[in-house]
């Protein structure tokens, strides 16, 4: 199971995954990414993401490519033990952009500045069972 929730935050959309990022169920990510991303950055939070196998890695990759092709950003944050360990496995870590909490605080604490900004509430996208 797989389920995506988002968060407008500005010029940021937080994508909360739990479950599993795999065959199956790999595709609604991405789907959910590309549908609702309306801003500059993405941010996938991985905190509650279980496991993630080749068709998640693939699609990761996928989103990584788009974005550089769309002048946009894809960063991944929360990476669990078990997706640390796929991700430097397979040598794609040094592809990705992984924030840390504290980044991810001072990104949200310059956006909070803005007079513009105004987070919208969190709406869950997909769940896949």
């Amino acid at each position: 199971m797989l389920s995506v929730t988002t968060h407008n935050l500005g010029k940021l959309t937080l994508f909360r995954c739990a479950g599993r990022i795999t065959a199956g169920y790999a595709g609604v990510l991405h789907d959910v990414v590309l549908s609702q991303l309306h801003n500059r950055t993405a941010v996938l939070d991985f905190a509650e993401v279980k496991a993630v196998d080749a068709a998640g890695l693939g699609v990761l990759v996928s989103l990584r490519r788009w974005a550089d092709a769309a002048g946009r950003e894809v960063k991944l944050l929360n990476l669990t033990p078990q997706v640390e360990e796929v991700l430097d496995l397979t040598k794609l870590r040094s592809a990705f952009e992984v924030c840390s909490v504290r980044d991810m605080m001072d990104l949200l604490g310059c956006l909070a500045e803005r007079p513009q900004f105004a987070p919208e509430p969190a709406v869950p996208c997909y769940v896949v069972a």
